[in-house]
């Protein structure tokens, strides 16, 4: 009876300490999506791109959003502004069109040069240790983002 209840203290720790995991993960997430749609959304130019980096034009100077798979971070850097966006990013990808969706289809089309990007489609996974170890506790994103401010006159 003592082992059984031991058992049940220990399954309801590690499911709490889960849930408070994906909680965890999904908040910096969303965080994470939220400044990089503002960004992309008011930027005036794509300057570079990788699958690993963007770095845009925007109001308030270049930003940069890198990820370094050494130290599993995503990281937002503006002017001499360095901001850790995502921790325990197990991997990142940006992808990048020229344009939109056409209407009705799901089509897209990669871009050739940054100067002809239109669209930002983000994926990445982050994950985290339960009491050393790393099951069900990933948590996959993906996010597609036109940059609204493209190919329009400034005034």
């Amino acid at each position: 009876s003592s082992d059984l209840g031991a058992t049940l203290m220990v399954y309801n720790a590690r499911s709490l300490a889960a849930l408070s995991n994906y909680a965890d993960l999904d908040r910096y997430s969303r965080n994470a999506v939220d400044r990089i749609s503002r960004d992309i959304r008011q930027a005036t130019a794509m300057v570079t791109n990788t699958t690993t980096q963007i770095q845009l034009t925007i109001p308030s100077g270049s930003v940069t959003y890198a990820y370094y798979a050494d130290t599993q971070q995503l990281v937002r850097t503006l002017g001499s502004t360095r901001e850790v966006l995502l921790d325990g990013c197990t991997n990142l990808v940006f992808t990048v069109y020229s344009r939109n969706n056409i209407s009705n289809s799901w089509d897209q089309f990669a871009a050739g040069a940054a100067s002809t990007a239109k669209l930002v489609k983000l994926d990445w996974t982050c994950t985290r240790s339960i009491l050393g170890q790393t099951l069900n506790t990933e948590s996959l994103q993906t996010a597609k983002i036109v940059m609204r401010k493209i190919g329009r006159a400034h005034v």
